[in-house]
């Protein structure tokens, strides 16, 4: 199934009316497919389109026209508008904490530095005169012993 230029030219344009014009859609369009007339009217226009010319303008016409019908609607009762949210629940009947105070205390020194005298690592180096600083003897692996006999692998 080939697509003609036509057919290209018509789904760009299909395309730019979804991306640029559904969030709202025009006006006239709006009043057109708010009654049902009008919503008839476009399924049977898509669905001629779609059979007798070119399925894939029909399937963008389709998209574009569920991006252009607002239908969605909420309908509230005026007492549940105007009722009040329930109330939080209470803390009644719950022990008090053991520890009261505990996270106030840590934040109270939480901006402050614990520690108060000098942050510098200590150096080892060797000063002029001295004996050389020892280190433990390196780890020396042990010696193998040969095995008795050797293991001859094979790929089956």
């Amino acid at each position: 199934m080939r697509v003609t230029e036509v057919e290209l030219g018509v789904v760009a344009l299909l395309i730019g009316y979804v991306a640029f014009y559904t969030h709202p859609p025009p006006r006239f369009l709006q009043d057109f497919l708010s009654s049902p007339v009008g919503t008839v009217a476009a399924l049977c226009g898509i669905l001629v389109v779609t059979v007798y010319n070119s399925l894939i303008v029909g399937v963008f016409l389709a998209i574009a026209f569920v991006m252009s019908v607002n239908t969605v609607t909420e309908y509230m009762d005026p007492k549940e508008q105007a009722s009040t949210p329930p109330a939080q629940p209470t803390s009644a009947g719950v022990a008090q904490p053991e520890m009261v105070g505990a996270l106030k205390s840590l934040l109270a020194n939480a901006g402050k530095s614990t520690f108060k005298g000098d942050n510098r690592l200590p150096t080892v180096a060797q000063k002029k005169g001295s004996p050389p600083v020892t280190s433990t003897p390196s780890v020396t692996p042990p010696k193998s012993s040969n095995p008795k006999s050797l293991e001859h692998f094979a790929s089956f």
